[in-house]
């Protein structure tokens, strides 16, 4: 094996391997478990973007890791698609878990969140290299069941009926995979990722559509594509502020990555338009942009309130996708990886705002400027970038994906898209205008100014940053809109 071939297992290996490293060293010395993991998410982090620029031009190394019987071979490949996502991955992860040292400091649970959190991130980035269904439901299925610890960490009632029915609804979604995984195996005898979809799936073209609609059902729970959704808004205020900007940031996009894979690499462009499927996936993407969005409106805890938004602005990207046009397609990857770090920012923010003040709801918020001028600065940087305000890096994403739009003639879901994007001002403008208001509520008085610890506060600062970088350097070779675009060629006009 090449170095080049070795850097995905490192980076899938390296967290899972991190995170019980930090378990044992963190429960003796505080400053050589912060080393480790945040040694081991930088290096991570690099390697994935490292991958991610060389991968950019097509395929780099596809290689197989273990073969049982057939089907059931582990694979993994190094492409345009996998590799952004990857990064975006261990890039939110990387903030993630610093961000969480200052969350969690006297958590006696505190090492065992970052070991659970770690492990989750490793096998993301196994779905992200997966070069197969197999190997990607194996990853899936890996850290759905390694959200469960995280999700119920604070071991409330509430948090553990949250978890409970994130199972259920996880281990139905995984069910569906893999009757479709059975079903795509006995009509074309392959499971692999190829570039333009499995030249031979035959059968009855009702099977056929059984099949495809088991493979976006599986993943659409995890893509909480409404109705899939129920898990979503009570799984985000039960986690821990970390682990729900993972949620909502990366974990949501890895149901969508999956119905991608399948779309694109299991029954491609021209399949898909002879099967009828897309105006039907673009209509259900289309109505959970409208109803999550409108949820969300009447929604006063700050968390469910982006827990809701989570699930319109994902399906901005299966909307987008439905069109099979290649602006649209890059609009949606950029989007992916924008979203990311927009919402990942706003759930740090809200988990720094109940950590100092206690308020949970956007009804408490008001005069928050007033004590976290900092934190109230971040926060509306944040939620500007989200609404797509120029020149942030939400308006970007939400630019590419109207001129996709519109390029591809899809003017009923381009006026959902502009539809969707008035919501979101709705139900973020009221966050923004309340942390302004003066107020005479002594929680927020002037003489109790006070920010949150260093470690959270700088996370703050970093994913406001990163919302100005990305929105005015997008065009930066290397930066996501680059490698966007080669990523949608790939899988719009794949190689012969």
């Amino acid at each position: 094996m090449t170095l080049t071939s070795l850097l995905p297992l490192i980076a899938l290996a390296l967290p899972i391997i991190g995170g019980l490293a930090a378990l044992g060293a963190g429960r003796r010395n505080r400053r050589l478990g912060i080393a480790v993991v945040a040694g081991t998410a930088v290096t991570t982090f690099l390697i994935t973007a490292l991958l991610a620029l060389a991968a950019k031009d097509g395929l780099l190394r596809e290689m197989t890791l273990v073969q049982i019987a057939p089907p059931v071979w582990i694979v993994f490949r190094i492409d345009p698609l996998g590799t952004l996502f990857a990064a975006t991955v261990s890039g939110l992860f990387l903030l993630a878990l610093i961000y969480a040292f200052g969350y969690l400091p006297d958590d006696r649970r505190q090492w065992r969140f970052h070991a659970f959190a770690m492990a989750c991130q490793g096998c993301m980035i196994g779905v992200a290299f997966a070069g197969n269904l197999v190997t990607l439901l194996v990853f899936y299925e890996l850290f759905s069941l390694l959200s469960y610890p995280l999700i119920t960490h604070d071991r409330t009632r509430v948090a553990v009926a949250a978890g409970l029915k994130y199972l259920v609804y996880i281990i139905t979604g995984g069910a569906f995979v893999w009757a479709g995984i059975i079903l795509v195996f006995h009509l074309g005898g392959e499971i692999r990722f190829l570039p333009g979809g499995l030249a031979d799936i035959n059968g009855s073209p009702g099977l056929v559509l059984a099949t495809f609609a088991c493979l976006v059902t599986g993943f659409g729970v995890k893509a909480a594509l409404m109705p899939l959704h129920g898990w979503v808004p009570d799984a985000h205020p039960a986690a821990p502020a970390p682990f729900s900007a993972v949620l909502s940031g990366v974990m949501v996009a890895t149901g969508v990555f999956g119905i991608l894979r399948v779309m694109f690499e299991i029954f491609g462009v021209s399949r898909l338009i002879e099967m009828g499927v897309l105006p039907w996936l673009g209509g259900i993407a289309g109505a959970s942009v409208l109803l999550a969005a409108a949820r969300a409106v009447g929604e006063d805890d700050l968390k469910r309130r982006l827990a809701w938004s989570t699930i319109s602005q994902m399906a901005y990207v299966l909307m987008a996708v439905s069109t099979i046009g290649g602006q649209a397609v890059t609009g949606a990857f950029v989007h992916i990886t924008h979203h990311a770090f927009l919402k990942g920012g706003l759930f740090f923010c809200a988990g720094l705002v109940a950590t100092v003040t206690g308020a949970t709801r956007i009804s408490q918020l008001r005069g928050l400027a007033q004590r976290m001028p900092v934190t109230s600065l971040a926060l509306t940087v944040l939620a500007l970038g989200l609404v797509g305000i120029p020149p942030l890096s939400g308006f970007i994403s939400k630019w590419l994906l109207g001129l996709g739009l519109a390029d591809a003639g899809a003017m009923v879901r381009l006026g959902v898209m502009l539809a969707g994007a008035l919501l979101a001002a709705v139900y973020l403008w009221p966050i923004i205008y309340r942390i302004w208001l003066p107020t005479d509520d002594p929680r927020f008085a002037h003489s109790h100014s006070r920010e949150a610890s260093g470690w959270m506060l700088g996370i703050l600062i970093a994913t406001g940053m990163l919302a100005v970088i990305l929105g005015t350097a997008a065009t930066l070779p290397g930066f996501p809109l680059d490698l966007a675009k080669n990523a949608a060629q790939w899988l719009v006009e794949p190689p012969p």
